[in-house]
Parts: structure tokens; sequence; C-alpha cells
């Protein structure tokens, strides 16, 4: 007695051009996810780092900018508060460092809205934003 086995198949539908637009898709709200909506008249995103803290300054800060061969600057003896700004060319991550005695805060913003911010105390204390 043998058996049979009857195998059905069904014809692959070729989804190639919803493929291709839902990664056009995804890479846009990763896009703008990381850079923020750039705004409706196509300008660049304007980045501001801020510090502040308890002590008059801090011993040491380090911030990723788009400028330079590798974009981080590192500073020491800080005068508080500080703050720079820079305008963002393509997608990047925004990291913000700093140490101090007492308490420090830093605060980053993408066109004027806080998108991190982060308070840390110690002897030293240290923080960090990213976003």
């Amino acid at each position: 007695m043998s058996r049979e086995m009857i195998t059905t198949t069904r014809p692959v539908k070729a989804r190639t051009g919803s493929s291709i637009l839902l990664a056009v898709l995804a890479a846009f709200a990763t896009t703008v996810g990381i850079c923020g909506a750039a705004n409706a008249t196509g300008q660049q995103p304007q980045v501001t780092y801020q510090l502040s803290g308890s002590s008059p300054v801090a011993d040491y800060i380090s911030y990723q900018t788009d400028t330079g061969l590798t974009g981080q600057t590192q500073q020491a003896n800080v005068p508080l508060p500080w703050q720079t700004q820079f305008t963002v060319t393509g997608s990047k991550v925004f990291v913000l460092s700093a140490q101090s005695p007492g308490s420090i805060t830093c605060t980053i913003l993408l066109d004027g809205k806080v998108v991190s911010q982060a308070t840390a105390n110690g002897a030293p204390a240290r923080t960090v934003c990213t976003n």
C-alpha cells in the first residue's frame, strides 16, 4: 500500500514595489527621528548644547558636532553656564557630557525644543545627554 503526498503550491506574488516603499518610509522616519524634522522651509536643524550647575566651572566637557575631523570637542575648566550652537548637516547623533563638583545639568535642544536633559549630583558629578 503506497501513500501519495499531495502538496499544493501557491504562486508567490512579487512585492517589490511595496517593499521598496516600506524601506523608504522607514529610512525617512529614522532620519527624522535622529535629526528631528527639518522644518517645512527646508532649513537645516539648529542644535544647542547647554550646561549649568552649582559650581562656577565644569571640570571637563565633551560634545559631538558636525565640524572638525572627528566632530568631537573636549574642553577643561569651562565657566558655567555654558552654551554652544551649530547647524546640522545630515543625520547625526548628538552627545554632550560633563563633569563638575556638586550638581550639573546638560540639555540638548533641537530647533529650540528640549530633546534631552539630565542632571547629576556628586563629587564629582558626571552627566550625559544624548539624542
